[in-house]
């Protein structure tokens, strides 16, 4: 799960987080996310944020559950984009079969590696045979906080690879690039696509 001083930190600067990423431009990695999936698919976005995804999704016909562990997230989401947002943390969730599609957009790196295989396990409980998960995190191998204070878990492809098959997902495609975050900084980003087999 995310931690206090993590949430905190995004409490602190969810103005700035805003006009960040109202101003990104269109997300390919959503774009290709959604071609695996049927018009109306049932979908979760798996740590939300302040919705710009969910949003999206919603706005293209599909049927949207978000969640957040952040309070100052879900007001935003409510704000800016109209969604309902559950407050649970990543360990919360608890369905079966629930969704075709996934959508974990730099969330789950706010979260220590250790606790990676058990949300992937509950990710994978909660997908419908044939789901899909989309899965963004950041490249690198370490985990540390940055200035604001939030935590960040950094990973390799093949460490990602790894533990995607060891959760018995089927890898459909892989793709880095780059961005910019919320310190200015330029980043790496590791996205993955999997499939929970029939």
């Amino acid at each position: 799960m995310a931690d206090a001083q993590t949430m905190q930190a995004y409490a602190e600067n969810i103005e700035a987080y805003k006009s960040l990423v109202g101003e990104m431009p269109e997300n390919p990695h959503l774009e290709n996310f959604v071609s695996y999936l049927a018009a109306g698919a049932d979908i979760l976005d798996f740590g939300c944020g302040v919705g710009n995804s969910a949003a999206k999704m919603r706005d293209k016909g599909f049927s949207m559950t978000c969640m957040d562990a952040s309070h100052d997230m879900i007001e935003a989401a409510a704000e800016l984009h109209g969604l309902e947002v559950i407050q649970q943390n990543f360990s919360d969730l608890d369905a079966a079969q629930a969704f075709d599609g996934i959508w974990a957009c730099y969330s789950l790196l706010h979260a220590p590696k250790a606790e990676m295989p058990g949300n992937l396990d509950r990710i994978v409980t909660a997908l419908r045979p044939n789901g899909i998960l989309y899965i963004g995190l950041k490249l690198g191998d370490k985990e540390q906080r940055d200035a604001v204070g939030r935590f960040y878990a950094y990973y390799t492809e093949d460490e990602l690879s790894g533990l995607l098959r060891a959760a018995g997902l089927v890898i459909l495609d892989c793709r880095i690039d780059q961005s910019r975050g919320l310190l200015g900084q330029m980043d790496k980003g590791l996205h993955m696509i999997a499939k929970r087999p029939a």
